[in-house]
């Protein structure tokens, strides 16, 4: 008797061994065949969270059709996030493609920012095997562009399809989420919920902050009679997802360029204002704002940043922060159930 359950038990063990490794192996194998695709469901699960709250109101309190309401849901989405990004997309392409084509001008632009700051400084800031490549780089980029947007609409179109099933089976992403998860159920709930949080703090926190830091950066460039403003504090708004230089990128030359230009006053307001306002909504927007969802560090910020646009490219401004806070939430679930 204790012979043959000897052998079950290691029968079963192998059994057990064999199926994890079948299923180990299916699972690199179909996660590496639909990495294209990771970007579509990673964004259509962020917009699941976001959209959430708005269809229970609309299906629950409202009595609306849930079909109704989620192709409402599909179109607010486009209007409110994805119409502004590609309209920023198409004015980017248009401007370098201006650049290109006017390129001497830009040169003399930097030419002439480079001397005053030599004058000033002593230091060189832009040799001349720099604007070479800059020159370089600069026509190389709208094949990029042309590439990417074909590649974009099939993201976005993935990301719909997906979208609309999770809406269409809302709640079962959550039930799947806590029932696979090696965690009680207590803790697999304030997993999900501090996902959540992560989710609004991240996706709503930081378009939040570019809009203000890039409205606030253009009425100060209109101020100060620089040229295009609302363009460049757009591009203030847009640089202001990367941490800890943000904004600083787009007011620090233009200011400097203003001077060189012999505009010194609007070049030192553009500076002032610059530390002094565009560079503090940050820091209020976090103290206010960000904190009433989730108080995320800004070394996972940083790091996020630089690891979503390693593997994500655009989107992995959003992607690289939610991931690393996931993962944080992961290792915070862990030590409170096993240790």
């Amino acid at each position: 008797m204790n012979q043959n359950h000897y052998f079950y038990t290691m029968n079963n063990n192998r059994n057990q061994v064999v199926s994890l490794l079948v299923i180990t192996l299916l699972c690199v194998f179909l996660f590496w065949s639909l990495l294209g695709f990771l970007t579509s469901f990673l964004s259509a699960t962020i917009l699941y969270v976001l959209a959430r709250p708005f269809l229970k109101y609309l299906t629950i309190k409202k009595n609306w059709n849930k079909t109704l309401s989620i192709v409402l849901i599909l179109f607010i989405s486009f209007i409110t996030i994805l119409l502004p990004f590609w309209s920023l997309y198409g004015l980017l392409a248009s401007k370098i493609n201006y650049a290109i084509i006017h390129s001497n001008d830009l040169m003399i632009g930097l030419k002439q920012m480079d001397e005053f700051i030599y004058s000033k400084t002593g230091f060189s800031v832009l040799s001349h095997d720099m604007i070479v490549k800059f020159q370089g780089l600069a026509s190389n980029i709208i094949p990029q562009i042309l590439g990417a947007t074909a590649d974009a609409l099939a993201t976005i179109g993935m990301m719909y399809f997906i979208l609309y099933y999770l809406l269409q089976n809302q709640g079962d992403l959550e039930k799947t989420l806590i029932d696979y998860l090696p965690f009680e159920t207590s803790h697999s709930q304030q997993f999900s919920s501090e996902l959540e949080m992560a989710v609004f703090s991240n996706v709503l926190g930081a378009p939040v902050l570019a809009i203000l830091q890039g409205l606030t950066a253009g009425v100060i460039f209109w101020f100060c009679d620089l040229d295009q403003p609302w363009f460049w504090g757009t591009i203030a708004g847009f640089m202001s997802f990367i941490p800890l230089v943000g904004t600083a990128l787009v007011w620090i030359p233009a200011g400097i360029y203003q001077y060189a230009n012999n505009q010194h006053w609007q070049g030192i307001a553009i500076l002032i204002c610059g530390t002094l306002i565009i560079t503090n909504i940050d820091n209020v927007f976090r103290f206010t704002l960000q904190k009433k969802f989730a108080n995320v560090h800004p070394i996972i910020t940083v790091l996020g940043v630089i690891l979503g646009m390693q593997w994500f490219g655009l989107p992995g401004i959003v992607f690289g922060p939610l991931l690393i806070s996931y993962f944080v939430l992961m290792l915070k679930m862990y030590r409170e159930e096993y240790r």
